[in-house]
């Protein structure tokens, strides 16, 4: 059985998967391959993850996304990334934070749900090279939560042929939302303004 998987929808209501067909889509790892499987821990709520080296990568392809027609800002978030050699583990203990705040927000049961997560509901989260293939959607996608795992794959940055833009923080704050949602039983993805206070 395929395993269940919440997409992860982004600003402006945009579907965060590329709508290409695997085989049309060309794949580049503009931060170059992975380099490290080390499991580290988010320095706030020591949540497991692995940056799988890209909290300092040796390739910097903004050269690639810049043949796409990239815009400047996205060549030089490329040529920084992550900006800080422990950015990726202080952005995924801000997501949760976020997460937290969306439903602490909602008042009620939505806010008592919240404060009683714990950080360690969060099994870990994967940086991704590139985008992947996901048989069980048959998608390529950039960020996706794993119910059945109660995990997270994002990946680091990505610009698409056809143009669109992929960063890992805006990713894990979406996919640590529908970590939230899983677990309290609602509809996954900011799908209307206010999400989720409302949803069911």
């Amino acid at each position: 059985m395929p395993p269940r998987l919440f997409l992860l929808c982004g600003a402006l209501a945009s579907i965060m998967f590329f709508q290409e067909t695997a085989s049309a889509q060309k794949y580049v790892e503009f931060l170059g391959g992975a380099k490290s499987s080390e499991i580290k821990f988010s320095p706030k709520y020591k949540i497991p993850y692995r940056d799988n080296g890209f909290n300092a990568p040796r390739k910097r392809k903004w050269k690639q996304a810049a043949k796409r027609h990239a815009p400047e800002w996205v060549l030089e978030e490329i040529k920084v990334f992550p900006g800080q050699p422990d950015a990726i583990g202080v952005w995924i203990d801000e997501a949760f934070d976020a997460a937290r705040d969306s439903f602490t927000k909602c008042g009620g049961h939505l806010a008592a749900f919240a404060a009683g997560v714990s950080a360690q509901s969060v099994t870990g989260v994967k940086i991704e090279p590139t985008i992947w293939y996901e048989p069980a959607l048959n998608k390529i996608l950039s960020g996706g939560y794993y119910p059945e795992t109660r995990s997270i794959r994002v990946v680091n940055v990505y610009y698409g042929t056809t143009g669109q833009y992929r960063h890992a923080r805006l990713l894990l704050a979406w996919e640590m939302k529908n970590h939230f949602a899983f677990l309290a039983g609602l509809q996954s993805e900011p799908t209307f303004p206010g999400w989720p206070c409302g949803a069911k």
